[in-house]
């Protein structure tokens, strides 16, 4: 009986001392949010279009006439590490289903993000549109429609070098942590 007693005892102190270890390792986890904030953007007509009719004098009527618009809409990636711990080898990805940005700052893979610590990355997403002056997009007050599918990952690790995942969708607007990388993410 006593010899029981002393290999459950021995075993419950095994377990005890493997906690700590366990969550360390596989648990506890940087909590890293991704904001997008618009930052501004431009519509600028970049010349007509093919699609104008010209009249029997061989003119084109201005006023109503159809011009190529470049559409540039600018953001700020703002990455945050609201935790404690330290997030090492952070890695930024696009869902390989939406719409990726033309222009995006480099984030520096070997950077770890300290707690508390906040880096933004510049970005811009361009595209063109054949409009009349009227009917043109205002990318002050309008997004692009292809948004609804813009999703960015960001991968990075403990200090026990587990990897965690903080999954940014443009629709939901919000953060959510995972611990395994989502299947449309895989090939990345």
């Amino acid at each position: 009986m006593e010899i029981a007693i002393g290999i459950l005892g021995l075993v419950l102190a095994l377990i005890l001392a493997l906690i700590p270890f366990l969550w360390k390792r596989y648990i506890a986890r940087p909590e890293v949010t991704i904001e997008i904030i618009k930052n501004g953007g431009s519509s600028s007509p970049r010349g007509l279009s093919y699609k104008n009719k010209v009249n029997e004098e061989g003119y084109i009527d201005g006023n109503n006439a159809i011009r190529i618009f470049e559409l540039t809409w600018k953001f700020k990636i703002r990455i945050t590490n609201n935790s404690e711990l330290t997030a090492f080898y952070p890695e930024l990805n696009f869902n390989p289903n939406g719409p990726k940005f033309t222009l995006i700052d480099k984030l520096n893979k070997l950077q770890p993000l300290k707690s508390t610590e906040t880096i933004e990355l510049n970005v811009e997403y361009r595209k063109y549109e054949e409009k009349t002056g009227q009917e043109r997009t205002d990318v002050g007050k309008e997004m692009p429609t292809e948004f609804t599918d813009l999703g960015l990952l960001l991968t990075y690790q403990n200090s026990h070098k587990t990897d965690f995942h903080t999954l940014y969708n443009f629709s939901d607007k919000k953060s959510v942590f995972l611990r395994k990388k989502p299947r449309e993410y895989k090939n990345n």
